[in-house]
């Protein structure tokens, strides 16, 4: 018998495919892109129950596209690639208006919706609908390059073409089979044809794909897909104030395409790089930067005799996927709360902090500032 690649993947995974995850097993197209979407650049550990806790928050698309954004932005917090959440928001208003609250049915439509790129849209159209679309995330590219033997750096626009075309003529023919196939393809890549340590290069593997796999036929396993060459994180420094009175935090909320856009998070300013060795900055030298900065910048009534202290914490490190930074903290104690006019800026109560979207560093922070 020839050797069908999406039959074999199924047979594979009817025993060694994942399960008891929660988006399994359903073919509600709203459940399945929040899913989707969740697990975008995120471990399928971190998103198991936050996917959970947020269907119940939001068991409906008409639920979520009427939610405050501040309410969707508090429940993604800490799973990091916040324009996820702005989008899931954005594209559920978008179907409930233009679409009449029905889930597009097509990959094209699909698409065609804010943060739905190809492959994700491929996803939901096979899941729910059975549709012969096919799909090429990290893992899967991986698993068709090696089988295919294609070397080409997988951020290369001709060999993402190239994939493309070997993910679609290896879809199955029978679109019953969409769903099952879809969840093997993921499964396989996440668990047997990894990056590191494959499961065809173990003794007495068993993978099904190793007779007809180019990569494991010419010992190239390890090389393909081609390594990318890891530059340097440039390194960032910034200067955050957690501005209190009493039990009051003064936050701000982040511009929507900045680092944590749209979450609420202390006052940042532009580093001093003069002020970053003083370990017990004096009331007068907190008027000084304070002055030079928030003066102007932020629609804030500030009174400098009402600042009791200012102290300087520790230094708070965060690597992104893409860059450092480093975080110099200001605490200022003021003996009443400055007024505020920006609607970006607000007063809150530390009790009230689980309740508030801030970014996991900050959240960190002001847990161990409250010690």
């Amino acid at each position: 018998m020839a050797f069908n690649f999406a039959n074999q993947l199924i047979t594979w995974h009817a025993e060694h495919g994942r399960t008891g995850m929660p988006w399994q097993n359903t073919r509600d197209p709203y459940a399945i892109w929040v899913s989707e979407i969740m697990l975008q650049q995120t471990q399928v550990s971190a998103v198991s129950e936050r996917y959970q806790r947020f269907l119940k928050r939001f068991p409906t698309l008409k639920s979520l596209a009427k939610a405050p954004i501040d309410d969707v932005m508090a429940l993604w917090s800490g799973l990091g690639y916040y324009s996820r959440a702005r989008n899931l928001h954005r594209c559920a208003q978008i179907i409930m208006v233009e679409y009449g609250g029905e889930f597009p049915r097509t990959r094209e439509a699909l698409e065609s919706l804010p943060g739905i790129g190809r492959s994700t849209a491929g996803a939901i159209a096979a899941f729910a609908y059975e549709e012969r679309s096919p799909i090429l995330d990290a893992n899967v590219k991986r698993v068709l390059s090696r089988f295919h033997g294609i070397e080409g750096d997988l951020q290369d626009q001709k060999t993402i073409k190239e994939l493309w075309l070997k993910a679609e003529a290896q879809l199955p023919s029978v679109t019953a089979k969409m769903p099952t196939y879809t969840q093997a393809l993921m499964d396989f890549g996440a668990t047997w044809c990894t990056p590191r340590q494959p499961k065809c290069l173990e003794a007495h593997a068993q993978c099904p794909m190793t007779r007809h796999c180019t990569a494991y036929k010419t010992k190239r396993v390890n090389e393909i897909p081609a390594k990318k060459k890891k530059s340097a994180s440039p390194s960032f420094q910034t200067s955050i104030f957690l501005i209190q009175c009493g039990e009051f935090i003064l936050l701000e909320r982040r511009a929507p395409k900045a680092i944590w856009g749209g979450l609420y998070s202390l006052i940042e300013l532009p580093w001093e790089a003069q002020s970053k060795d003083i370990t017990l900055m004096t009331v007068r030298n907190a008027r000084k930067i304070l002055s030079k900065t928030l003066l102007g910048d932020k629609a804030l009534e500030i009174d400098y005799k009402q600042i009791m202290s200012v102290q300087t914490g520790s230094v708070i490190q965060h690597i992104f996927s893409h860059r450092r930074l480093q975080m110099y903290p200001y605490l200022v104690s003021l003996n009443k709360k400055w007024h505020v006019s920006d609607p970006s800026l607000m007063w809150v109560k530390r009790k009230d902090l689980a309740e508030i979207g801030l970014p996991q560093p900050i959240r960190i922070f002001l847990e161990s500032s409250s010690r």
